[in-house]
């Protein structure tokens, strides 16, 4: 308790959403609870066409202000604690859809950073919600796919067809892995989609037979 004092007092912390000042005793010490209560989760999940994934499931959507705060902050600003919150949507959306226990036997893929991105920001945003999403439904997580090139950002470009040019021959299988059946691939945001499709072609090329997509929001 003494440590906790002393970091509200020298070190206040203030909510993402409210700007109220929050306490290190606060276990989503980012956000409070009024306002992690305030992000609306999705309904449903949205099957795909014509691509190596079967369905991206989206707990919620970046347009809700709070929730693209607590993203922007967790990725860009290397704020590592909203792991837990951001993962808990996520877990939460699955709860609210019945969809816990179809992951049965699957393995869980976070989208890879390159090693540059990784060392600015020091940790894989996908892969720290990936190591939380992963407790949550007893599937191992699996880093089996690597970033072979450094591409432009893909939140930094507009155009659909741009993002896909953008990302193509991305990723590769790691070295020495094969291809499990089931997977689920995690990030933290899909706008256009094209970065989970790139994923999962790689996959899908490797021997899987089922890939979903699990992102914390949608744009």
């Amino acid at each position: 308790m003494l440590k906790n004092f002393l970091l509200d007092l020298i070190f206040p912390r203030y909510c993402l959403g409210c700007q109220e000042e929050l306490s290190y005793s606060v276990e989503n010490a980012q956000i409070c609870a009024s306002c992690f209560a305030k992000i609306r989760l999705n309904r449903g999940f949205q099957y795909k066409k014509k691509t190596a994934l079967k369905a991206v499931l989206a707990a919620g959507r970046y347009e809700d202000p709070i929730l693209r705060e607590a993203i922007k902050s967790f990725k860009y600003q290397s704020v590592e604690a909203l792991k837990k919150p951001l993962a808990k949507l996520a877990i939460d959306y699955l709860k609210k859809e019945n969809l816990a226990g179809k992951f049965s036997g699957f393995v869980i893929a976070p989208i890879p950073l390159t090693l540059r991105r990784r060392l600015n920001r020091g940790f894989n945003q996908s892969e720290l919600l990936a190591k939380e999403i992963g407790a949550f439904l007893n599937c191992p997580v699996v880093n089996l796919l690597k970033r072979k090139k450094f591409n432009f950002p893909q939140a930094e470009i507009p155009d659909w067809q741009k993002r896909k040019e953008n990302i193509a021959g991305a990723f590769c299988l790691s070295p020495g892995f094969r291809s499990p059946d089931k997977i689920i691939l995690i990030d933290d945001v899909s706008t256009s989609g094209a970065t989970l499709e790139e994923a999962a072609a790689v996959l899908k090329k490797a021997g899987a037979k089922e890939i979903y997509g699990l992102v914390i929001a949608k744009g």
